[in-house]
Parts: structure tokens; sequence; C-alpha cells
């Protein structure tokens, strides 16, 4: 079965594409800037990881898809910790009950990605579901795990995909990244706030996480420095990119990071800049998307940087390059520090 009306639409960013879906299925009419905005998407974390890359950073918060719907006052059926087959028949049941079910995955483990990389956690809609269908033939499909699909709507494809139900399985439940445990996520109403609230909400609750991550109000990804705390460890720490195993590897995938990856361009901020262009005037914050923009487009030059270190023929080549994007992504710290302390000052206390 398919979910009757549902339609599919690719994206920039897997949280917000599937944001935009779900308020397209219900009508509530929100593009996917709007989306990114009023979930407080705009963010950062830096940490290490023990295997390569060794180095990460991410341009949102872990809790994208949860704020959206507080933001606006929606509630939410939000479970995790679950074993496979209890998640699996609750959201076979909301399925047959014509609900978009928002599951939280390792997008190594979906097949239509073909992709040697772990990424968590990646977000899309499941949208229906064939417990007949053969898919023992998929790369990551296990062959005694059975048969049967399910119909997901992910961000950067065309059209609605087929996942064998042993590979949602196992992206479901990954721990290569983020530890995952078949996160599911369903809307059970319409908004109560109105955009303008909701958008004050949703400024206040990121400028304040970026100057100060231990005043957010949802928990922060153990073993990471965020905020803008985050950027400066990122531009202290590129330097010494040089020692790592893989210098190169760890600079492309920094690059991705920025420019590709459902970022929407410039490590998301020029995702977030239309959402301030969009309500700036009704929450007080008139040229503040000016600002946002120039910050994107000085992302976007470090991302440039970074891809020119990742192509380096030495180590001694590439760090050059590497100090050039230290000094640049410092100044980016100051200028997204200015910007969150005058939002704050402008939009005043809750």
């Amino acid at each position: 079965m398919r979910l009757d009306g549902f339609e599919h639409a690719p994206g920039a960013h897997c949280g917000s594409t599937s944001l935009r879906n779900l308020a397209a299925y219900h009508g509530w009419g929100f593009d996917e800037p709007t989306c990114f905005g009023l979930a407080s998407g705009l963010g950062f974390h830096y940490r290490e990881l023990d295997e390569s890359p060794h180095r990460m950073f991410v341009g949102r918060p872990l809790w994208l898809e949860r704020a959206f719907f507080e933001n606006l006052g929606i509630e939410t059926t939000d479970r995790e910790g679950e074993d496979w087959a209890t998640a699996w028949a609750a959201v076979r049941e909301r399925l047959d009950e014509g609900d978009p079910v928002m599951a939280f995955v390792d997008l190594y483990y979906l097949d239509y990605y073909d992709t040697s990389t772990h990424f968590a956690p990646h977000s899309l809609l499941l949208v229906g579901y064939d417990e007949d269908a053969d898919a023992t033939e998929a790369p990551h499909a296990d062959p005694d795990a059975g048969t049967g699909v399910v119909y997901t709507s992910d961000s950067e494809f065309e059209t609605v995909q087929a996942l064998p139900l042993s590979s949602l399985r196992a992206a479901w439940s990954s721990d290569a990244v983020v530890p995952l445990s078949n996160r599911y996520l369903i809307a059970e109403g319409d908004p109560p706030v109105g955009v303008a609230v909701a958008a004050e909400r949703a400024i206040r609750a990121t400028a304040s996480y970026m100057l100060d991550p231990e005043t957010a109000r949802y928990p922060l990804l153990s073993g990471a420095t965020h905020g803008v705390p985050g950027i400066r460890a990122l531009a202290a720490d590129l330097p010494a990119w040089t020692d790592l195993p893989d210098p190169g590897w760890t600079a492309r995938f920094a690059y991705q990071n920025v420019e590709r990856r459902g970022t929407g361009g410039g490590a998301f901020r020029e995702l977030y800049a239309p959402f301030l262009d969009a309500v700036g005037a009704a929450v007080g914050l008139e040229g503040f998307a000016d600002r946002m923009h120039r910050i994107a487009d000085g992302w976007t030059a470090v991302g440039a940087t970074l891809r020119e270190a990742s192509r380096a023929d030495s180590t001694a080549d590439l760090a050059p390059s590497l100090d050039a994007a230290s000094e640049s992504v410092a100044d980016l710290a100051d200028r997204e520090a200015a910007l969150y302390e005058d939002a704050l000052a402008a939009i005043g206390p809750a």
C-alpha cells in the first residue's frame, strides 16, 4: 500500500524536506526554508571520530525535527528504543491509518544510495509498504530476513524509493555514527501556533544555543563542541589536520559537509537565510537575512578552500589551504556571534 494523496518532492536537506513534504500532505503550506527555520534548524557541532575521516562538523543540530513540532505547538508521537518487531508493527499500523511516519536512519544501509560511507541521523518519511515484495537481491538485504519493502520519501530523489525491510531494520538501528534505536515520529494534529510566534521562538532558541550551547532545551551530542564555541574549535584545529592519517580525505569530507550532504550550501546557512528573508520584518529582524546570506557565502568560500586542500599532492602542499581555512572560519565565528547577539537584543527575552 501507498498513502493516498501523498506527493513526494526532492529538496536540499533531509530533515527540512521531510517536514516540507509532511506539511504539504497535511495542508500546512510551508516551504523548505520555512520548515528549516521554524525547526531552529541552524546549528553547529565539531567532534573527533575514531575512524576515517577522523574529524566531522555539521551545521545543524540533531533536534531539528522535534523542535519544528514544538515551536508550532503540534502534538506528536515520538518513540525510540523499541525492538524492531514492536516499532515496525506500530509504524505499519499508522501507515494503514493514512499517516506518514518520519524515521531516523543511517544512510549507509539505504540501498538506493549505493554508498560506502556511514552518515546518520538521516531523516526520511515512510509512506507505504509491501510485505510480499521480493527484495532479496538488494545490496544490504538480509536473505534470511524475508521479503518486503517499505516506500520512502527521501530528499535526494525525484520519486518515492522502495527499500527492503531488512535494510530498513539495519539502517534504523545502526550505531556507526550516532547511536540509533528505531526512532519514529508522527504528527498528531495541525499547528495551533502562528508562524510569526513560532518563528520568534525558533530564532531565539537558535541564537541562544549558538552563543551558549548549554542553554539548549534539548540534549547535546556527547563528545562534540557545539555552537559558536564549536566553530572556534574547528578554526583552532584545522592546521593540525596535517597530522591525521588521511588529511586529504578529512578535508574532502569537510568540504562535503559545507556544500553537499544536504546542507543547502554554506553549511546550512544558505538554507536558513531565505527563512530570515521571509519572516525578518514580522519579528523585528530587518537586514538580518542579508547578514546571513553573506555568512553563507563565507562558508561556501571555506568549502572551496577545503576542496582545494583535499586535492593537494602532499601534506606540505595541503597545509597552506588548511591555514587559510582556519583564518576564515575564525572570522566567521566572530560574525556569527555578533549576528546572534544582535538578534537576541532585537527580539528580546521570551
